[in-house]
């Protein structure tokens, strides 16, 4: 075993969902998809099924009846803190496909505004790709919903400005994979 380390990790987005199919690996349904360049303090988590404990009248060999209850099991997540570039990239998926023009400047975008967002931004496919040259994982996040662009702050000494972004799928749109 080889530990995998940050620098080679991808994250990629696709701005619609992805054919997930058998015939290959996972990063490779993303050969179109954009890759984010700089984000750290990635984390996935996968679908968890909870279960509750439901008691019962009487007992059996000194323990109280009790059934459990299976419930229903929670999307998948994934959270990391972009870098901000001045890209206008992710901008797109929270304020908006189209932003308002502003003469001379740029675009403007407000998250939630009616006359912006029509529906709820629906980014399409994330990737999370690890590859070390020997081994592999890969994380996809499919019919992926994004669910924070916030806390946009400066960080201490590296100097630049960054974001905290979540993204949520169900559990059905998650899959993850290895190769050794």
């Amino acid at each position: 075993m080889v530990l995998i380390k940050s620098r080679e990790g991808t994250i990629k987005w696709s701005t619609s969902a992805i054919t997930i199919d058998n015939s290959g690996a996972l990063d490779d349904d993303f050969s179109g998809g954009t890759t984010v360049t700089e984000a750290k303090n990635i984390t996935i988590t996968p679908p968890e099924g909870a279960v509750e404990q439901v008691p019962l009248i009487g007992e059996t060999s000194g323990f109280q009846n009790a059934e459990m209850d299976e419930k229903n099991f929670t999307n998948a997540k994934a959270a990391f803190t972009l870098i901000i570039d001045g890209d206008e990239t992710m901008d797109t998926f929270f304020g908006g496909t189209t932003g308002q023009a502003v003469s001379g400047y740029g675009t403007r975008y407000q998250i939630g505004m009616s006359t912006t967002v029509k529906t709820r931004p629906l980014i399409g496919a994330l990737l999370l790709a690890l590859d070390n040259g020997s081994e592999e994982a890969n994380f996809v996040l499919n019919n992926v919903y994004p669910t924070k662009y916030g806390d946009v702050k400066l960080t201490g000494t590296d100097g630049h400005w960054e974001a905290d972004m979540e993204f949520e799928c169900l559990p059905k749109d998650y899959y993850w994979e290895f190769k050794t």
